[in-house]
């Protein structure tokens, strides 16, 4: 089992900001939270995770993270964030590419981003 990256703690950290009233217990599951396996899906990633059998459930809605998006360096819109539980406990973090970009190239673990509360605007897009 290995560390969160930045890019992945940052966005579990926003999305556990959303939730005020449960921050107490997702913060304690935050960590504890280990990696279990990484996957770069081609439009995104998905990190399976794992956090301490001690850590408080926190019974919420699944997934979190539906205004949690990422700049990420080598892509034009970014990507959305989402954060998936099981019995309690944080399971899966999906990060999504809001435009369709193809991020098989991408280093998740390294790459450059932002946390941000709303998505790249979509070329043909009017404000």
């Amino acid at each position: 089992m290995t560390q969160l990256t930045e890019l992945e703690r940052a966005a579990i950290e926003a999305i556990v900001a959303e939730k005020p009233d449960y921050l107490g217990p997702l913060s304690e599951q935050l960590q504890s939270a280990k990696v279990e396996k990484r996957e770069n899906t081609g439009g995104g990633f998905f990190t399976t995770i794992s956090v301490s059998s001690l850590a408080p459930a926190a019974i919420v809605s699944s997934p979190l993270g539906l205004s949690v998006y990422a700049s990420v360096d080598g892509m034009e819109y970014g990507l959305g964030m989402l954060l998936f539980f099981e019995h309690g406990r944080m399971s899966l973090l999906e990060g999504y590419s809001i435009g369709g970009e193809d991020t098989s190239a991408i280093e998740f673990e390294g790459a450059a981003f932002a946390i941000n509360a709303a998505p790249a605007t979509l070329h043909g897009d009017v404000s």
